[in-house]
């Protein structure tokens, strides 16, 4: 994972944990590491049948997800580089997120 996105993954983290114990949070200690939109979200995203993908290694992990007979499986490697996937299982909406 990209430093940048893993210490924006830790200061959102950080940012969670105080204010679920009420902790206050001032604006000047917020430091912003990317713009916003920075990271591309996918949007409409397309799949390759696995055993065919090649630039997918054995080794990568995926974040699966199976809900009303349908089933995806979103590579890391690619979750990395994006904050976020749009998409519908089982003709419901959900958002993946690394």
């Amino acid at each position: 994972m990209p430093k940048n996105a893993s210490f924006a993954g830790s200061v959102a983290a950080l940012l969670f944990a105080g204010a679920a114990w009420g902790a206050e949070l001032r604006s000047e200690q917020i430091v912003t590491v990317l713009p916003k939109d920075a990271i591309p979200a996918i949007l409409s995203p397309s799949f390759d049948d696995g055993r065919k993908a090649s630039w997918l290694k054995g080794k990568d992990l995926v974040v699966g997800v199976e809900f009303g007979g349908d089933s995806r499986a979103y590579p890391v490697p690619i979750l990395s580089r994006h904050e976020i996937v749009n998409d519908r299982v089982g003709g419901k909406p959900i958002a993946v997120t690394w």
